[in-house]
């Protein structure tokens, strides 16, 4: 079995589609479980973000933002095992 990887700081949305197209099409889309394992995508939306002042490595790069001119971010929502029941 061949890993794809590809390791950026950010990415970009042509970026993303420009390697998805080398992928099969019928593959699964996955992200990483909660505390183990992978989850499946169920939602894929567009939503305003703003860098997290908090610097604790357990939390996200990122936070919402509520600012009118806030970074848009592609958000790939993850199903949960609550979700799934």
């Amino acid at each position: 079995m061949v890993k794809f990887q590809l390791k950026l700081t950010s990415m970009t949305v042509s970026q993303l589609i420009q390697k998805l197209q080398t992928l099969p099409p019928d593959a699964l889309v996955i992200t990483e479980g909660y505390e183990d394992g992978y989850d499946t995508i169920k939602n894929v939306s567009l939503i305003p973000v703003k860098e997290n002042p908090e610097k604790e490595w357990y939390l996200g790069k990122y936070t919402d933002s509520e600012e009118t001119k806030a970074m848009q971010a592609v958000f790939l929502n993850a199903e949960t095992k609550a979700d799934s029941k």
